[in-house]
């Protein structure tokens, strides 16, 4: 008898890194499921919504390919968008947030900056970097500093995107597999309904609490794909 895991029943798995993450995000879960691939970014285009690169991205993946989308931080809410281009069995939200509302305060706040666009946001986080010593602690100017860094445009863009984001009715209807960290600074938990709260887990779930996570990835398997895991555990 073939005791093949259900997690490895093939059904692809593709997900989505943090605006200032790669592929390393994901090193536990890309060792522990076979069919599972970390989508690249791609390069945004000037003035780009979230929801047209999000269009642009699902390109990339075969229109008639059933997957499960999902992603970590911001690559959960461009998974999400994705969804609706394509054959997405769901969609999983790993500390991230289903809509604009879930977002905390201080990224709405930011409205008003990002309207200057990534460019003079950049230029401006090394204008404030410059002068702010007097009044700034040291952690902000350093990120300050590395926000304004040519190499840091597609996180630049990403905030833009971000705090620019309005939800529509196609994305609600995608049904939503999320787990989330308890002590999740960046994106609290008070603010979303994820179905599984990792007591003790902060916003690098996939890191620092791989082996929840990848349980977590293994239950959603099983439940989107129950026929196939059926197949496997029988053979």
């Amino acid at each position: 008898m073939n005791q093949e895991a259900p997690e490895t029943a093939r059904v692809p798995i593709i997900l989505l890194s943090g605006m200032a993450a790669d592929e390393r995000l994901f090193g536990p879960q890309l060792a522990h499921f076979p069919d599972l691939q970390v989508l690249p970014w791609i390069e945004p285009r000037p003035g780009e919504s979230l929801r047209n690169y999000a269009a642009r991205l699902a390109e990339l993946i075969e229109p008639d390919q059933s997957c499960l989308i999902g992603g970590a931080s911001f690559g959960g809410i461009v998974a999400l968008e994705m969804a609706v281009h394509l054959r997405a069995r769901e969609c999983v939200l790993i500390g991230s947030v289903r809509s604009p509302i879930e977002l905390p305060l201080r990224w709405r706040l930011l409205w008003p900056v990002t309207l200057l666009g990534p460019n003079r946001l950049g230029a401006l986080a090394g204008l404030i970097a410059r002068w702010g010593r007097r009044f700034l602690s040291g952690g902000t100017i350093r990120r300050l500093r590395r926000l304004s860094q040519p190499e840091a445009a597609f996180v630049r863009w990403a905030m833009c995107a971000v705090t620019h984001w309005r939800a529509r009715p196609a994305t609600r209807r995608v049904r939503v597999f999320q787990i989330h960290g308890a002590n999740d600074q960046t994106l609290p938990v008070a603010l979303t309904r994820p179905g599984v709260i990792v007591p003790t887990g902060g916003h690098a779930l996939t890191l620092f609490s791989a082996a929840i996570v990848n349980e977590f990835l293994s239950e959603v398997v099983r439940q989107v794909v129950p026929s196939q895991s059926a197949r496997s555990i029988e053979n």
